[in-house]
């Protein structure tokens, strides 16, 4: 069946469009499927006849969007496994899932996996993982693999930009978390060897909201192309022998609403600079920082003025990479709500009293006072989407696990029964 017409795809955007996805996948998947339906729980299995190469595909819900949609691409160049499951740790203990059970971490799929793993290992995972549970599941997933003769073990950054509002079920992740497995990620792939490598699809991603659904990180249709798009580009990079890490990880342009050790850390250095901001570092980018980087950015000259942390003003900063290097080019994401001056205005000098500016001053108090109004409505309405998107989620968390305990799903009795694995054809 060709993907684009699959029944999954006219099921509309949001979870409850991903449910009734995956409960028709299995009624019409017998087309693409034998000798059973692509259902939970299940690892599909994949023969090109040796084509490209032997790879396997291992993920937790943001990659679960392949299964549920039955859509490869043009992953069907590769003889392939793919294992990936709603509500997936890397290590510890796996959430109880929106399918109604508690699926196996990264770690226990890959020992089950063993010898059908193949030559490059593709991880998905992490958005449900706790802050202090991130060395040791890089670790435990790099000797799992080692062990089995994987040659290559690929990670795909986990997307932490201000377009991103999801959370752990059991709220032990945020995008402060996903942003510290980026770093840790590419900390570890630079000790590896090259033995892990770092997909940054983060980055790939970045301003391309329609390949997502409301939470920023759960692939939408049009996303589900473009992951198996991108994950086939980077495999054939990786057997071909390339190292497909960044130097660093990716910078996440700092926004009002943002909040974390990020914002904390750039606060911190503005005070340093000298920039004076209202509250101190208190890990919260509100009004006030936002003045805050705006006056910093017309201070050093050759920022642009736009009240948002990107790459360039994080480097000058010291709060991103090398501070002696060139800052390069970045621009504020069409898809975030940021109240900014235009980039190609020239700057305004004021030298007279009356205006309450001084003479070396690009933008009047005036102009600053209304990016801080705009700021600040800006701010209400993230504070208001974040509260509705949580009250969803509390609302789907209840109807989907009633009276159940977070470390006992009754399907965890299910899951001991084995059942036969699918065959895509």
């Amino acid at each position: 069946m060709d993907a684009s017409t699959h029944p999954a795809r006219r099921l509309g955007r949001g979870w409850r469009g991903f449910v009734a996805a995956a409960l028709m996948v299995g009624a019409v998947a017998a087309t693409a499927v034998s000798p059973g339906s692509v259902g939970a729980d299940e690892t599909i299995r994949h023969d090109a006849a040796g084509e490209i190469g032997e790879v396997s595909l291992v993920g937790d819900s943001t990659l679960a969007g392949v299964r549920w949609y039955a859509d490869y691409g043009s992953l069907r160049s590769f003889d392939f496994v793919l294992n990936a499951e709603s509500c997936r740790r890397t290590l510890v203990t796996s959430c109880i899932s929106r399918e109604g059970y508690r699926s196996a971490t990264v770690v226990e799929t890959i020992h089950s996996l063993g010898g059908e793993l193949g030559e490059v290992l593709v991880v998905m995972s992490g958005y449900n993982d706790p802050a202090d549970s991130i060395d040791d599941a890089i670790t435990a997933v790099t000797e799992a693999a080692r062990a089995y003769g994987v040659e290559h073990v690929v990670w795909l950054t986990l997307r932490s930009g201000a377009d991103v509002d999801y959370s752990d079920p059991q709220e032990q992740s945020s995008t402060d978390t996903f942003r510290q497995y980026n770093e840790r990620l590419i900390e570890a792939a630079a000790e590896s060897d090259g033995f892990l490598q770092v997909a940054d699809w983060a980055a790939y991603s970045t301003g391309a909201g329609d390949w997502f659904e409301y939470d920023g990180v759960h692939l939408s249709p049009s996303g589900v192309d473009a992951v198996t798009t991108y994950i086939s580009g980077i495999l054939q990079r990786v057997l071909a022998g390339e190292d497909v890490s960044p130097a660093a990880a990716p910078w996440t342009i700092l926004v009002p609403g943002v909040e974390g050790d990020a914002v904390a850390e750039t606060q911190a250095a503005l005070i340093d600079a000298g920039i004076d901001v209202p509250g101190g570092a208190d890990g919260v980018y509100g009004n006030d920082t936002m003045v805050a980087v705006a006056a910093y950015q017309r201070e050093a000259g050759d920022l642009q003025v736009t009240g948002a942390v990107d790459e360039a003003t994080a480097r000058a900063l010291g709060v991103y990479g090398e501070t002696t290097e060139e800052p390069a080019p970045t621009t504020v994401p069409t898809t975030e709500p940021v109240a900014a001056a235009p980039a190609t205005a020239a700057p305004t000098t004021v030298a007279t009293e009356s205006s309450g500016v001084d003479a070396g001053s690009s933008i009047p108090t005036a102009v600053v006072i209304v990016l801080g109004v705009l700021a600040a409505l800006v701010g209400a309405v993230v504070a208001r989407r974040r509260y509705v998107v949580k009250r969803r989620r509390e609302r789907r968390w209840a109807r989907t696990h009633p009276a159940t305990s977070p470390l006992h799903s009754v399907a965890d009795d299910r899951r001991a029964t084995e059942r036969e694995p699918s065959q895509i054809s």
